[in-house]
């Protein structure tokens, strides 16, 4: 993905809709897959996504770094609300995927594959550490480059190696158990 350049964030910063309209189209994609699969639920991660560009809008005047570390700030704002969302949501009880698909009227036959594979892929992601489920998301799931999730996670690049590293060998080990156990 091709970073921003200073000129694109001084017209940002002075409130040009078509460089914002721009950047949003450019980053929402990435956004919205890191918090699908860190809040497991479409509308919520739509609506967190919505407002990392609420955010982006409301502090982007403040944003001051170089900008090739643009991407690396919305992930940051990202992050921070699904912190702050199972922060306000961890002793709130949850519907059963059952009743969430009925209430959204979704055929369940239709579904069901998708949803396992998604499920089980989020069950697995949460036995990682916060800070492998991220670097994994962020890199495969948002497909950002090592230095870009580096900053957003204020490691450097071999931190994030290491943790990339020991993310993808907890994965294969969870997902083995869990295919001798269930298979």
């Amino acid at each position: 993905m091709i970073d921003v350049n200073t000129e694109q964030i001084r017209r940002a910063q002075t409130g040009d809709a078509q460089v914002i309209s721009a950047l949003y189209e450019r980053y929402y994609q990435g956004i919205y897959r890191y918090l699908y699969y860190r809040v497991g639920d479409r509308q919520i991660a739509e609506d967190l996504t919505s407002e990392v560009f609420l955010r982006m809008l409301r502090f982007i005047a403040g944003f001051h770094p170089p900008a090739s570390m643009f991407q690396s700030w919305l992930f940051q704002i990202a992050r921070n609300l699904a912190i702050d969302h199972y922060r306000k949501t961890s002793g709130r009880e949850h519907l059963p995927l059952e009743e969430r698909m009925a209430a959204a009227n979704v055929d369940l036959d239709r579904t069901v594959e998708h949803n396992l594979t998604s499920e089980s892929l989020r069950q697995a992601l949460d036995r990682l550490t916060e800070d492998q489920r991220d670097v994994i998301l962020m890199r495969f799931v948002a497909e950002m480059p090592l230095a870009q999730v580096a900053r957003a996670l204020h490691k450097s690049e071999d931190a994030v190696k290491g943790l990339q590293r020991r993310a993808l060998l907890a994965l294969r080990r969870i997902l083995t158990e869990w295919e001798i156990s269930y298979g």
